[in-house]
């Protein structure tokens, strides 16, 4: 039984009943093993757990990557349009990369100012840029970049937790919030 099979089970695991589902039991039945000999290529939970979430990162940081534009507000704008679209079509990624209590987590504000997220990083560098342009004085580009990410996150839990009456509703009200707050701290620029 190799290691990236169990980790396919774990991730099915994960897609199918989600954060709380996820055990070092479910994934030993999924893969077809006795959970004592998942040991033999995770080490503990935590392990198993750290290796989903950085997959989930991985997946993450290189849609952000993808993203083009040479207006950096706009630039940040289209990266929370494609965070929301990670989020809905990779929702099992999505969790292993913010949901999960793995250990390894980046963790503010060290992480993040040493540039240990790189899709934050990219984020920074954008709000950086446009800070050159002359918006978003008076605050630092990791405090706004956390700001319209933890917006951007909680709003896609609200979705996933049944909290708007349609997707279509959810995705309007979901660009438009994060539009007006990015304006709102860019100085300007936009209306709603």
């Amino acid at each position: 039984m190799s290691k990236d099979r169990i980790f396919a089970a774990a991730k099915t695991v994960l897609a199918k009943d989600g954060v709380s589902g996820l055990s070092i039991r479910s994934v030993a039945e999924a893969a077809g093993l006795s959970p004592m000999a998942m040991y033999r290529h995770f080490k503990d939970k935590d392990a198993l757990l750290n290796a989903l979430m950085r997959d989930g990162f991985v997946a993450w940081e290189e849609i952000a990557r993808a993203v083009r534009d040479p207006d950096p507000i706009e630039w940040i704008e289209k990266g929370f349009d494609t965070f929301l679209a990670f989020a809905l079509k990779q929702p099992h990624r999505f969790d292993a990369a913010f949901l999960l209590p793995a250990t390894e987590a980046r963790r503010y504000p060290d992480d993040f100012a040493a540039g240990r997220s790189p899709a934050m990083a990219l984020f920074i560098a954008r709000i950086d840029a446009a800070k050159a342009q002359g918006h978003f004085a008076g605050r630092t580009s990791l405090e706004i970049a956390l700001a319209l990410a933890a917006l951007a996150q909680g709003m896609i839990s609200m979705h996933r937790a049944g909290r708007f009456a349609s997707e279509r509703q959810f995705k309007t009200l979901y660009r438009q919030v994060m539009r007006n707050t990015l304006a709102a701290y860019a100085g300007n620029r936009r209306k709603s």
